[in-house]
């Protein structure tokens, strides 16, 4: 009986210590263990001189196309968008829920060749500040089909021109006269006319202040001017976080669907 009372004793004890063994961390971790490097390194941003026109900010692995993108979803224009998103997260440290802007990202910048990117890119879009807006969604679908739906003897005079970062998908349908924005969804779920997003774009949008139209004036508590300013620069500096970047990244997969307008 004591035999088997010890036997049971050493039992345990083993049984014991093999979860021990199992269920205890490592004595000497590797702190990088299942980590990938950062997608986006906002620390090579310090020191960023938007003048130094020949700087080199990364670099393109294939070009980015642009063509005809006042009209319709292109690969430069979704990389446009996604970078100003990203480049917004990052200054504000706060939630941005999407990006939108008018056509006058590409309207004379489209196309991206492969290989180095200078700081020359910084002219993409002239003057433009960076804006982060608090719209609500009843705000975000006016300011949407108002560009579509805007028409000038029978064509559409802005181009169906707002461009959106990956969050954001509209449907243009031409079935209509005027055409019309339908289906926009965030994130794919319906956008929420009652809910406020936080929106980066440009002061065209952001900081209007012309009433009487489709695009909203909003008190002063609702936008948010970020530092370095220019549309241009956030694209730069999104550049330079990133190091290279790659056409397949910004697919064009369904932000802008239906059919664009015949010119």
């Amino acid at each position: 009986m004591k035999n088997k009372f010890l036997a049971g004793i050493f039992a345990i004890l083993v049984f014991t210590l093999m979860a021990g063994c199992t269920n205890d961390p490592d004595p000497d971790p590797d702190p990088n263990k299942g980590k990938t490097a950062p997608v986006l390194d906002w620390s090579k941003t310090a020191g960023y001189d938007s003048t130094e026109g020949d700087r080199i900010l990364g670099k393109a692995t294939a070009a980015f196309d642009g063509t005809n993108g006042r009209y319709q979803e292109t690969v430069l224009g979704n990389f446009f968008m996604d970078a100003l998103a990203e480049y917004a997260r990052y200054v504000s440290g706060k939630t941005i829920d999407f990006a939108l802007f008018n056509d006058a990202f590409i309207r004379s910048f489209t196309n991206l060749p492969a290989g180095e990117i200078t700081n020359s890119i910084v002219s993409v879009n002239g003057t433009d500040t960076v804006v982060v807006s608090t719209f609500t969604g009843k705000q975000v679908r006016d300011i949407i089909n108002g560009f579509v739906s805007s028409t000038s003897t029978g064509q559409w005079n802005r181009g169906c021109a707002i461009m959106v970062s990956k969050e954001l998908s509209y449907t243009i349908d031409t079935s209509t006269t005027p055409p019309q924005a339908t289906n926009i969804k965030v994130n794919g779920a319906p956008i929420d006319d009652a809910k406020e997003y936080r929106v980066a774009g440009g002061n065209f949008i952001g900081d209007n202040t012309t009433t009487g139209r489709f695009i909203p004036v909003l008190p002063d508590d609702k936008k948010e001017k970020l530092a370095p300013t220019r549309v241009g620069w956030a694209v730069a500096m999104y550049i330079i976080a990133k190091g290279t970047i790659n056409p397949a990244d910004y697919p064009v997969a369904g932000r802008i669907t239906g059919i664009k307008p015949t010119l």
